[in-house]
């Protein structure tokens, strides 16, 4: 399917999204999912989850078939908390969730339709809440790895990483 010219910069913002994604990812381990603030709010794999979760729940709203690719890597009976037994496992969960999304705003668009009782001006939108709902919660992400007690060579590396992905 051809890309709409009024998609291609939202989508190349997307994908450099899912770029700051995997660079945010390789810098953890399986430990690391556990970081917490210690006053009760989500820990580094609860902000994941909810991440991931986001496009499953986003998209099976505006595009069910799309959503059925998607896996679910929250645990069923705590919906905030990751299943996953690998990073690994979690970066094909987003990328699948991010082609999921791209594949549903792009029908979408390309049907001449909106998704009704939500986005309704323009399915891009929800390409857009995602970009924005990302970077909420790595924000969260490094904060809670610069408390766990990231070096600040390693926090300056990602910086690195994630920041040039914008200027490009």
């Amino acid at each position: 399917m051809v890309l709409p010219e009024e998609l291609r910069l939202v989508f190349e913002a997307f994908d450099r999204n899912a770029e700051v994604n995997r660079a945010t990812l390789a810098t953890l381990d399986m430990p690391s999912l556990n970081h917490a603030d210690g006053v009760g709010g989500y820990n580094v794999g609860q902000h994941l989850a909810d991440i991931v979760s986001f496009r499953r729940e986003k998209v099976e709203a505006v595009a069910p078939a799309h959503a059925e690719r998607v896996p679910d890597v929250t645990d069923g009976n705590a919906p905030t908390w990751l299943a996953v037994a690998s990073i690994e496992e979690l970066r094909a969960a987003f990328d699948a969730g991010d082609a999921a999304m791209r594949d549903a705003v792009l029908e979408a668009v390309v049907e001449g339709r909106r998704f009704e009782g939500t986005y309704e001006s323009h399915p891009a939108h929800l390409i857009v809440h995602c970009i924005v709902h990302d970077a909420h919660h790595r924000g969260q992400i490094l904060a809670l790895l610069r408390q766990a007690g990231r070096s600040a060579d390693e926090r300056n590396r990602l910086e690195d990483e994630t920041w040039s992905v914008w200027r490009r």
